[in-house]
């Protein structure tokens, strides 16, 4: 009885989309809307949560960071002691050091990002934007990317402070295409530069939509990059990055690091660190929180769309009613229950809704495909996002369609067939 009342109502509401396309092609347009909102957010959240995981495991399982301060910190402004990294002593290049020292670690090293700064380079009349890292000679023992021309500076021009600097190829193609870009002069803003190496980005969203990048030798970053601004030093901008060697485990490098920059800061017992350890597992928890954000704005349009079709369901189901009184009224007198015509609206309801989400996940897929193959993003749609879409568009029939297969089930079979 459940199975063939089931076929006829999925059958009533079939033939209902085909009489009335207007009426009940604007129902299932709202749903629709939703369970697609759904789709194609997820896809595209999916697949920038997929870039940053590769982008930081790309550094090595091992590798692990010395910030002053990590973490996302809310602030209305009005706090008299300023944010945390604010509060905290900068973390000094030597202590790389001390560290590399250690007998868990295999490498260890300084660099200060100098992203913020409004840098333009300049060579032969042509101009890019760019973002600049200060790094060491070693730096590309952590970096999955690529020299395709020329080399990494040495250790020795490090040292020596010298302006020299590898260019990315986008850069490289900004500044010197056709020409090769390796030993010809640039200019930083006012401070002249000579290209040593030219380097290639893995493949990575986050690549493809950043600036150029230039990575300076550490000292020379300190010695020409940082003149014109006297708000912050140079020393604010450091953080090291610590590789453990592969014979010991990350925990336990990482309490041996902790106990020597405890000493070196000069702690206490009982007094809290005043440097933060970041490793790939908390980069990825803030990113996460990140996301997060979107997914709460994503549930939230969705739902705006399935509230629309829920009310139009309720509309459509109400006028079906209505419609088809003397029908029902038939069905009681032969012998239907106020349970098989509730259960006849409520899957009609839930079939329209159902027809509006598979319309909904087409359009999801299609704009994932499209965004996958022609852009940057790497869409990818995540098997919980069309469990959800599904689900959601069931569960809006159910909930909206109760009213009317409510009122339609509590019909008296003789004024209903009474009805004109």
């Amino acid at each position: 009885m459940t199975g063939r009342a089931l076929q006829e109502g999925v059958t009533i509401a079939l033939q209902a989309l085909r009489q009335s396309k207007l009426r009940t092609g604007l129902t299932i347009l709202g749903v629709g809307i939703g369970v697609l909102v759904v789709v194609a957010m997820a896809s595209v959240i999916q697949g920038v949560n997929r870039s940053f995981s590769v982008l930081v495991e790309a550094s090595g399982a091992n590798t692990f960071y010395v910030t002053r301060y990590y973490g996302v910190e809310m602030s209305t402004g009005l706090d008299e002691e300023g944010p945390t990294w604010r509060r905290r002593p900068p973390i000094p290049a030597r202590f790389a050091r001390s560290l590399e020292a250690l007998s868990t670690v295999a490498n260890s090293y300084a660099s200060a990002d100098l992203g913020w700064m409004d840098a333009t380079l300049s060579a032969e009349g042509n101009e890019t934007d760019a973002s600049i890292l200060a790094v060491p000679s070693d730096y590309m023992q952590t970096d999955a990317g690529d020299i395709v021309a020329g080399r990494f500076y040495t250790k020795v021009e490090e040292e020596a402070g010298r302006p020299v600097a590898v260019i990315d190829s986008s850069a490289a193609r900004d500044l010197f295409a056709p020409l090769d870009a390796v030993g010809r002069p640039f200019r930083i803003g006012d401070q002249s530069f000579t290209v040593v190496g030219v380097y290639k980005h893995p493949p990575n969203l986050f690549a493809a939509l950043g600036d150029s990048r230039v990575f300076v030798p550490f000292n020379t970053g300190k010695k020409y990059l940082m003149k014109d601004y006297r708000w912050i030093s140079f020393a604010d901008l450091v953080w090291i990055t610590v590789v453990a060697k592969p014979v010991v485990s990350m925990a336990e490098s990482i309490d041996q690091v902790t106990g020597r920059l405890r000493g070196l800061r000069g702690l206490n017992p009982g007094e809290e660190d005043n440097f933060d350890i970041v490793t790939q597992e908390s980069m990825l928890e803030i990113w996460n929180q990140l996301t997060a954000v979107l997914f709460t704005v994503m549930f939230a349009l969705s739902s705006v769309g399935l509230m629309v079709g829920g009310i139009g369901v309720i509309a459509v189901m109400v006028v079906s009613v209505t419609e088809r009184t003397r029908e029902i009224g038939i069905r009681k007198a032969l012998g239907a229950t106020r349970r098989d015509v509730l259960w006849q609206f409520l899957v009609e309801a839930v079939t329209l809704t159902t027809v509006g989400g598979a319309f909904g996940l087409a359009a999801g897929g299609l704009i994932a495909w499209v965004l996958n193959s022609f852009t940057p993003v790497p869409a990818v749609i995540p098997l919980w996002s069309i469990l959800l879409a599904v689900a959601a568009a069931a569960f809006t029939g159910i909930v909206f369609g109760l009213f009317p297969a409510v009122r339609a089930s509590r019909l008296d079979p003789v004024a209903a067939l009474r009805y004109e």
